[in-house]
């Protein structure tokens, strides 16, 4: 009797440490994986959400020289997101801009889903009716000219209504150095690394 309660025993223990590890690898692989994702490459710069029109959109305020590791190896000068833009008003065809971009700052376009984004004009090539959605991704890289000033762009990404050109809304982005501090007016508009 004594026998069998030892093999018991032993083969429940072995069980238990089996389903404990298995317990600590599931908390340790998603934690290592983050970790290793915040440190060795940032991630996307930001992905904003907007809907239009929007005549109080929140600015937006950027950090330069923040990224982890691997970015600065593969693409050192370079910040990237997206703009996901939401109809909420009548139906109108869009258009787009960047403003006040200084000399030195390349900004590429790219389409994310949106298929019927025209790049060359940065235009929708669609009426986009109540509820429709667009995306919109920017690639900003920042020049040798441009890289150890305090503020690196200070202007903003505008949606207009393509037919009237009325503006259906203005972000004001601001893109500063890293350990610069964000102005007063923009500390608590979601400062984004």
């Amino acid at each position: 009797m004594q026998k069998s309660f030892w093999v018991g025993f032993v083969r429940k223990k072995r069980v238990f440490i089996r389903y404990a590890w298995m317990a600590l690898l599931g908390i340790m692989i998603p934690t290592g994986l983050g970790m290793y994702n915040r440190e060795v490459d940032g991630g996307e710069g930001y992905h904003k959400f907007y809907t239009l029109p929007d005549e109080n959109a929140r600015p937006l305020f950027l950090v330069y020289g923040d990224d982890g590791l691997l970015h600065k190896l593969i693409s050192p000068h370079s910040m990237d997101g997206t703009f996901s833009l939401t109809n909420q008003g009548e139906a109108v065809k869009i258009r787009m801009r960047m403003t006040g971009v200084p000399d030195g700052l390349t900004i590429h376009w790219g389409s994310g889903h949106t298929r019927d984004l025209n790049l060359e004009t940065a235009t929708v090539d669609r009426v986009l009716h109540r509820g429709d959605k667009v995306s919109v991704h920017h690639t900003y890289h920042i020049g040798e000219n441009l890289r150890d000033r305090p503020v690196i762009f200070d202007g903003g990404f505008e949606v207009l209504d393509a037919d009237s050109g009325d503006t259906l809304l203005s972000i004001p982005i601001t893109i500063q150095k890293t350990g610069t501090a964000p102005p007063p007016e923009m500390e608590d508009t979601g400062h984004v690394h």
